[in-house]
């Protein structure tokens, strides 16, 4: 009697990105597209300002623009978000900062240059709402890596056009060296209009425990529920403490004796540290059980270095430098607690914009208070100490925040 033998096939291989991969090119260009506008001015701010006759109180304008936009859009993103839909918010977004940053380099003023400068960095800041909602709708089963990728491109976006900014200029002239990065957020926009075309299907559709993706939170809520409430002391802290130390880091290592060439060097060492931590930072979130430890730790990091930079030989100013600069880990690990700790998109938005909005707004004033401390005090010893004092609330923050609990089950 014949008999047939058959061989088991093997199982498929995992294919956990297929069908997404235009999307997640999405993500990594939204990430690119969110700093532009803000690093690629700097390096040719004299040029500018001979052109469009832009004086210093122009300048110093320019300067707050930033944080002031980004903390607008991140109260307003929400609504915008629940009353076009996700995706929808992420095109206009894209949309406004490519429009506005394609008028902006038409000025011959410095009214138009400066209003368009700040539209252009609203819509960046509806960007950055809008990216950690995207992760949790459609990479819900990849936030960590996703997050990951967001956050590294963040970083890119940041570095890539201050170092393309004086040779494209050198070549092209100014007006180009700014303007071409329209075509990156025009870019950006695609794959969103192709999701919102072809109706794709998010990996999470439906939050968990059948909360309502169009549900509402106001104010009232956001200041009491201590995930939304704890995101925002979190990220404001860090927002209060890196925005200060971007602005006054080289002065207060001139104050203590070193020379411009070694201040400019502690500043990179400060500043570089940012970008291994946006590595880490969100895998670490997602995998630890507990993130609370990982928590405090960003929130003390730059307490130690503060202090160190104050009290210890100078010689060893790279080592303080360094474990400050650890703490720029605080962003991209609160940017995945966003969407740990809440159930669906409309929740992740809600956070993310109150916890940027508030932080924004803290970080527009943190330079302003080095500044001031400083002119009281005649020297540093008493801004550092106050930043390093911030440790105490930004380790409540954490507390809050990394609580086992859902913004939606709290609200």
């Amino acid at each position: 009697m014949a008999t047939s033998t058959s061989k088991a096939l093997p199982a498929p291989a995992p294919q956990p990105w297929r069908g997404r991969l235009f999307l997640l090119a999405g993500v990594m260009l939204l990430g690119l597209s969110l700093r532009h506008a803000v690093t690629v001015v700097s390096p040719l701010l004299s040029t500018i300002q001979r052109d469009i006759g832009l004086d210093q109180v122009g300048a110093t304008i320019l300067g707050m623009l930033p944080t002031i936009a980004f903390g607008i859009a991140g109260f307003i993103a929400p609504t915008v978000i629940r009353t076009v839909g996700l995706p929808q918010a992420a095109v206009l977004a894209m949309g406004v900062g490519a429009l506005a940053t394609l008028v902006r380099v038409t000025a011959h003023g410095p009214t138009l240059f400066l209003v368009c400068g700040a539209v252009a960095l609203f819509g960046m800041g509806m960007g950055n709402v809008v990216g950690p909602p995207l992760v949790k709708r459609y990479f819900a089963d990849r936030q960590g890596t996703t997050i990951t990728l967001l956050v590294l491109t963040m970083q890119g976006g940041a570095t890539i056009p201050a170092m393309l900014a004086v040779p494209v200029a050198a070549a092209a002239g100014w007006r180009v060296s700014v303007g071409w990065w329209a075509i990156l957020m025009i870019a950006a926009a695609m794959p969103w209009v192709s999701a919102i075309m072809k109706g794709h299907p998010a990996a999470s559709e439906q939050p968990m425990g059948g909360t309502p993706t169009k549900a509402t939170y106001g104010a009232r809520i956001l200041f009491r529920n201590p995930i939304s409430a704890g995101a925002a002391l979190f990220y404001g802290m860090a927002a209060l403490n890196t925005y200060a130390m971007l602005a006054w880091l080289p002065t207060i290592f001139a104050s203590l004796g070193q020379t411009q060439a070694q201040a400019a060097n502690m500043y990179a060492i400060y500043t570089f540290v940012t970008l291994p931590m946006a590595l880490v930072s969100p895998i670490i979130a997602s995998k630890l059980k507990n993130p609370l430890p990982f928590g405090l730790l960003l929130s003390g990091v730059a307490a130690i270095g503060y202090l160190g930079i104050l009290f210890a030989p100078l010689s060893t100013a790279a080592v303080w430098t360094f474990i400050a600069g650890i703490g720029g880990g605080a962003f991209p690990f609160a940017m995945t607690m966003f969407n740990l700790r809440t159930r669906s998109t409309a929740g992740s938005a809600a956070v993310t914009g109150f916890a940027m909005g508030c932080g924004y707004a803290l970080g527009t004033v943190g330079p302003l208070l080095g500044g001031v401390l400083s002119n009281m005090s005649g020297g540093w010893r008493l801004p550092l100490v106050v930043f390093a004092l911030t440790a105490i609330p930004m380790v409540l923050g954490a507390v809050m925040l990394t609580r086992n609990a859902k913004f939606e089950d709290l609200a």
